[in-house]
């Protein structure tokens, strides 16, 4: 009879996606994992697998917490614009507590061209956030508060989506919290 688990798997996986985003998935050993979630390795495998399933599942993880939250955030506001303006200034916030970048944007660059898992976690990744968006666009359409006439409220929301990974992307590389703020401000004048 198998032992029952004594540790909390989700809070196993929230320390993967730690480990990962430090060092991305080649860069990470199973040594790094053992320490990060204070498991040995016979425990991580035989909860989740193998290296590679342990991904998956701190991609699936890191989505179904920071990019539902981003999405709740866009939720709650008055207007479509200022739906889009919290995305930002959300990321931006993130980007200047803990700067080392997005996991899921690191495992697009780095294994979603050769690995159909990964691809599939970001592909799902992108269509949630950029309906997220999408869905303020047309709001702020609706609403008055956003003034774009261009009928593809899908293009914008990917234009959209990419700035927020290229805000990621910069503040991995060193740019500061006003260069991020420059950069929003930019891209939500695609709104106007």
């Amino acid at each position: 009879m198998a032992r029952p688990r004594e540790f909390d798997g989700d809070e196993v996986l929230d320390k993967a996606v730690e480990a990962f985003r430090s060092k991305g998935y080649e860069g990470t050993s199973v040594a790094d994992l053992e320490k990060g979630t204070g498991l040995v390795r016979a425990s991580l495998y035989g909860a989740f697998g193998d290296k590679h399933q342990l991904y998956l599942a701190a991609l699936r993880r890191y989505d179904a917490t920071r990019s539902l939250r981003l999405l709740a955030a866009m939720n709650g506001a008055r207007t479509g614009r200022a739906a889009v303006e919290r995305l930002f200034a959300a990321v931006i916030a993130e980007c200047a507590r803990d700067p080392r970048g997005c996991l899921m944007a690191g495992a697009a660059s780095e294994r979603a061209a050769h690995d159909a898992g990964v691809a599939r976690c970001v592909e799902d990744n992108r269509r949630r956030m950029e309906g997220g968006i999408a869905a303020a666009v047309l709001r702020g359409r609706t609403d008055g508060s956003v003034r774009r006439k261009a009928d593809d409220a899908r293009g914008a929301a990917r234009f959209l989506f990419a700035a927020v990974l290229g805000l990621r992307a910069l503040a991995k590389a060193g740019a500061g919290k006003a260069e991020l703020e420059g950069v929003a401000a930019e891209a939500l004048r695609t709104l106007d």
